[in-house]
């Protein structure tokens, strides 16, 4: 299977700004690749002569196709765009115990893949996809810069009540996953159950799409994998991180993740960095005008950082 063949996801289409829209012309290379114990889905936006390559990162409500939005205007102002699924998300396979250490290892090799081929890198985060680009970055060689719409740091208590479903199950949860996730770890129960996905955009009608597809929102994670992105292990704390700048470009109506939760990690990166707010949008940024300027921020983030 495979996007090409099974076209629910054009349903989202309809909710975005027309520029935005995907026309038959502009739909990416669907291929897999190989990495650890899975066949990574991947959309490759390809461009001649690429100015720079953005891999983009979703995060635990998303897929590689619903960064389309995004990945569109980047391609047409001429950067290459690669947008994987991450195991239990979209069409890549997978086997064994998926945690979100394995998102981590796995976003590494699938920077190195196709860092093969020289150019500048931006890493491009949405959603918990922005503590995971952040991660890949630190263990990364030759990042040219990354880009989140938000940054997570899951470790502090404060975040995980006021992302989760409700503040119990995030205090009661994780204490009872703490003892039983290396027992019955291989479990799963639907995300939606622990975080609030109602929040992910601001329009019902999407959000209610969204929390139905078993491959986005409405998908199954493994209690090893709540587990572990409850408790991530960051190689670099963001005091030590020099790496690359950093852009955050955070939605102003955000109704799941507040810019206050973000800026307890950016306020201390130690890179160069950059905040701008995306006015109007919400968590997951379809809004015209937040989502224009994103384009604009992320580009001129980019051209300022380009090296070659």
């Amino acid at each position: 299977m495979s996007y090409a063949k099974n076209r629910e996801w054009e349903k989202i289409q309809e909710y975005l700004p027309i520029k935005n829209r995907m026309k038959v012309d502009m739909e990416p290379q669907e291929y897999f690749i190989s990495i650890q114990n899975t066949e990574v889905h991947i959309d490759h936006y390809k461009v001649d002569r690429p100015r720079g390559r953005v891999i983009m990162f979703h995060g635990v409500g998303g897929n590689g196709r619903l960064l389309s939005f995004m990945a569109i205007p980047l391609m047409k102002c001429g950067f290459e765009v690669i947008c994987p699924d991450l195991p239990l998300y979209g069409y890549t396979k997978y086997r064994g115990i998926v945690t979100y250490d394995m998102w981590v290892s796995c976003g590494v090799e699938i920077v190195n893949y196709f860092r093969r081929e020289k150019r500048d890198t931006f890493l491009l985060g949405l959603s918990a996809g922005g503590m995971l680009a952040y991660q890949i970055a630190a263990l990364c060689p030759e990042i040219t810069g990354v880009m989140a719409t938000c940054i997570l740091d899951q470790r502090n208590r404060i975040i995980t009540k006021q992302t989760a479903v409700n503040p119990v199950m995030a205090v009661v949860g994780n204490a009872i996953l703490s003892m039983t996730h290396r027992v019955i770890g291989s479990w799963k129960i639907p995300m939606k159950m622990i975080a609030n996905m109602k929040a992910i955009t601001n329009n019902q009608d999407l959000a209610d799409i969204l929390m139905k597809d078993t491959r986005s929102s409405g998908t199954k994670v493994s209690l090893a994998f709540v587990y572990s992105m409850l408790n991530p292990l960051l190689e670099t704390e963001p005091e030590n991180f020099t790496k690359c700048p950093f852009l955050l470009v955070h939605p102003e109506d955000d109704r799941w993740t507040d810019v206050e939760l973000s800026r307890l990690f950016f306020d201390r990166l130690a890179c160069e960095k950059e905040l701008q707010i995306l006015e109007g949008a919400g968590h997951f940024p379809i809004e015209s005008k937040g989502l224009e300027q994103m384009q604009r921020y992320c580009v001129a983030f980019m051209e300022k950082c380009l090296t070659e």
